[in-house]
């Protein structure tokens, strides 16, 4: 077959079908009327969300800016980890969503109705049941409901809640920015907490150390008054009197680093900035019922133009 012969058949099926459809137009449009007016009933039957967002901007990261690194005091030499290295922007999203933020939010109470009365946020999510099962079943779904965002560019941390009720919607979106804060103050300052007691105990150690250089070194210059030309006896003193210096050095570089520690412990934490609290959503986000009407209406139309074509075959 030639392509002209292949172009004069495919030319004429496409003809064909053209002709099909407008033969059987009636069956099309009604098919497509019908499956949309379904589709239209099912999102009047699907349950209404509304979605409120907040706009955060994480505390800046203090590398660098700490109290350590600004009066020069390395407590990485000393196996400690300074409490303003803990960098918690990129897990905030993941934190929002976590079991320990979400199991709290549950048991906060929220307005609900005409009344205004309050109905804890576990009982809208999740009505039956009891138990632990019921627990985890609301926080499954409560992760369905919030999403966290984290843009690289800006650092912006956008929170997003799915709710029944606009101000549901929002008062949750609102109480995840608090417990976000909560978090990241609570950590911050176990840390520095930990670091402080870490250097307390090293000191109470050291100072330990230090008291038997003192006494060793006394001893011997007590047992050894006349040391004279000795070259053994001159060694043996430089031995005690080198433990005795290192000993006082990181006694000194400890005793700094309690006060360092100290301060950083009770220093005023960052708090994060809410670029834009959330507030009741004015319009449903789901279902979308024109958009649902749409895809009704496009199935309903290919399914009976695929009707039509095979019983034409």
């Amino acid at each position: 077959m030639s392509g002209e012969d292949r172009n004069s058949e495919t030319a004429k099926t496409l003809t064909d079908y053209v002709s099909l459809a407008w033969r059987g137009r009636r069956i099309i449009i009604t098919s497509a009327f019908v499956s949309s007016l379904i589709f239209l009933g099912i999102s009047f039957v699907l349950p209404t969300r509304y979605e409120a967002f907040t706009s955060i901007i994480p505390a800046p990261k203090r590398d660098g800016m700490s109290v350590f690194s600004q009066l020069g005091a390395n407590l990485g030499d000393l196996g400690i980890r300074s409490p303003g290295s803990a960098d918690y922007s990129t897990m905030y999203p993941e934190i929002v969503r976590s079991r320990r933020i979400l199991d709290r939010l549950l048991d906060r109470s929220y307005s609900v109705g005409s009344d205004g009365r309050p109905v804890p946020l576990i009982d809208l999510i999740q009505p039956k049941g009891s138990g632990p099962k019921r627990r985890e079943l609301a926080i499954r779904k409560m992760r369905e409901l919030v999403d966290a965002v984290l843009d690289n560019r800006t650092d912006v941390l956008t929170i997003r809640v799915r709710a029944p009720e606009p101000k549901i919607a929002a008062g949750v979106a609102n109480t995840l920015d608090s417990l976000l804060q909560e978090f990241t103050v609570n950590s911050v300052t176990t840390q520095a907490g930990q670091n402080r007691r870490f250097i307390e105990g090293r000191l109470a150690e050291t100072a330990n150390s230090l008291a038997k250089a003192e006494n060793g070194l006394r001893e011997f210059r007590e047992a050894n008054l006349r040391i004279g030309n000795s070259p053994r006896l001159l060694l043996e003193e430089g031995r005690f009197a080198r433990v005795l210096r290192e000993q006082e050095e990181i006694y000194l570089t400890l005793q700094r680093q309690r006060e360092l520690a100290k301060i950083e412990e009770y220093r005023d934490v960052p708090a994060l900035n809410i670029l834009d609290p959330a507030v009741p959503p004015v319009f449903r986000h789901s279902p979308k019922r024109g958009f649902m009407c749409l895809i009704g209406l496009m199935i309903g139309g290919l399914v009976s133009f695929s009707f039509l074509v095979a019983r034409s075959l």
